[in-house]
């Protein structure tokens, strides 16, 4: 099964839609490029899992993530 992992947005443009979304004019297109920011983090620290990177319970405990 292949994985396609969206590309990671850079810091630049998180902030500059973090300074959108503080003043309410992000827009729902920013949002969610915000969130494919997530997905495709988290599927690079699933990925990463596999080499035990963040210990023998993965990035999730290492966080500890609720």
């Amino acid at each position: 099964m292949s994985e396609q992992i969206a590309k990671l947005l850079t810091e630049k443009r998180l902030n500059i839609i973090r300074g959108k979304a503080l003043v309410g004019a992000a827009t729902r297109q920013e949002i969610a490029s915000v969130f494919g920011h997530i997905d495709a983090m988290e599927a690079r620290l699933d990925r990463a899992d596999d080499d035990d990177t963040f210990g023998t319970e993965g990035w999730r405990h290492w966080m500890d993530m609720p």
